[in-house]
């Protein structure tokens, strides 16, 4: 993950894409995403 933060073109897209984005209201504390149970399971 610090790899491709640390990328200029990553950060580049995340300048364009973060301003559309919403985090659902209830998510976790001090977190943006929601974190999902696993629906099903592929291997």
């Amino acid at each position: 993950m610090a790899k491709m933060k640390a990328d200029p073109k990553t950060q580049e897209w995340w300048r364009i894409t973060d301003p559309m984005q919403e985090p659902v209201p209830d998510r976790e504390p001090g977190e943006w995403w929601k974190r999902i149970p696993e629906v099903f399971h592929t291997e």
